[in-house]
């Protein structure tokens, strides 16, 4: 599952990379330990009503997915990660697969492994072994619900919120396994193209090709360190969350 990450790189590279429109909240601060429910950066693409061209925005949304049944904005605490498997199936989903898929950035994420023989829990810091970003596949629906919405993620006339899931799979690697059972699905750079295009518009072309690992980033791109417990606690957000307190294990073949 993802449930923290780190996303506290400059915006602008990050923009010139996707080629997309900057329509993110310029307050929107670098953080080292987001949970959801809070305010994160998207990238979407959809077609423009009026040329007809394609709009790829760089925008905020609420980290936790509200359909259009929802009824409050609790529910998005429950919808932070969506199975790839289940896309197609899962209503609270299904309804973005074909039109509303994105992807979030990061620089990395956090998962706990329980220590043998002991109750505590070591956090590890999963991230790129060469430092680059990390795009994980996601589903963004824009919220009408009581349609007076305020803060980074909402229209601007408050109308409406734009909120986002980030796609998981089960994990393949056992070094990964060994953390978690799942991990955020995590495009290729040369695949986020298709993610985001508008042409793909199909719900069942679109849940076969994020079950396709082909478009997926190699595990053994990655690499993971031990950091302390502060981690644990949202009040916490700092650089030194990063710091390792022991070796960094690469996820080799």
């Amino acid at each position: 599952m993802c449930g923290r990450f780190a996303f506290y790189q400059e915006i602008e590279p990050l923009v010139d990379d996707l080629d997309t429109v900057d329509l993110a909240d310029p307050t929107i601060r670098p953080r080292w330990n987001i949970p959801p429910t809070t305010p994160i950066y998207v990238v979407t693409e959809s077609i423009d009503r009026t040329s007809g061209a394609a709009l790829r925005a760089l925008r905020v949304a609420r980290w936790g997915l509200l359909p259009s049944f929802a009824t409050d904005e609790s529910a998005s605490a429950r919808t932070f990660n969506a199975r790839r498997e289940t896309l197609r199936s899962k209503p609270s989903f299904r309804g973005s697969l074909s039109r509303y898929r994105a992807i979030v950035p990061m620089d990395g994420y956090y998962e706990w492994r329980r220590t043998a023989g002991s109750t505590t829990r070591q956090p590890y810091y999963v991230a790129a072994a060469d430092g680059s970003t990390l795009y994980m596949a996601a589903l963004v629906s824009w919220w009408k619900g009581h349609g007076h919405h305020a803060g980074p993620a909402a229209s601007e006339d408050g109308r409406w919120l734009l909120t986002a899931t980030v796609i998981t799979r089960a994990s393949s690697h056992e070094v990964l396994a060994d953390l978690h059972g799942r991990t955020p699905v995590m495009l290729r750079r040369d695949q986020v193209d298709a993610w985001l295009s508008p042409q793909m518009d199909d719900a069942a072309e679109a849940q076969a090709w994020i079950l396709d690992d082909a478009h997926l980033l190699p595990d053994t791109d990655l690499a993971l360190r031990p950091v302390g417990p502060e981690v644990g606690s949202v009040r916490h957000d700092a650089p030194g969350l990063l710091e390792a307190t022991g070796p960094s294990i690469l996820v080799a073949d």
